[in-house]
């Protein structure tokens, strides 16, 4: 959310990175996806999912990528081998 100054102080929704990659058809990374809470990975599921929406709470939108619209995500391997974040 974003400031609006003139007429004195209100708030309006502002696309991050996120979304404008989604709606213009952008290639998005993920880094370490499987550190990403529950809840990150629950919103991104109907995006993955054959429909490719989005559902933002803030507005109720329902979002639908675009064609071009690519999504990778990386994670770190299971088990001893990994020396992890710091």
């Amino acid at each position: 959310w974003a400031s609006k100054a003139a007429g004195g102080m209100r708030f309006a929704w502002r696309d991050g990175v996120f979304l404008t990659a989604l709606r213009r058809g952008w290639w998005v990374v993920l880094d370490e996806l499987n550190l990403a809470p529950a809840e990150v990975l629950e919103a991104l599921n109907r995006l993955l999912d054959d429909n490719r929406q989005l559902l933002l709470p803030e507005s109720g939108e329902l979002v639908t990528a675009h064609p071009d619209f690519c999504l990778f995500a990386t994670q770190n391997p299971a088990g001893g081998g990994y020396g992890g974040r710091k």
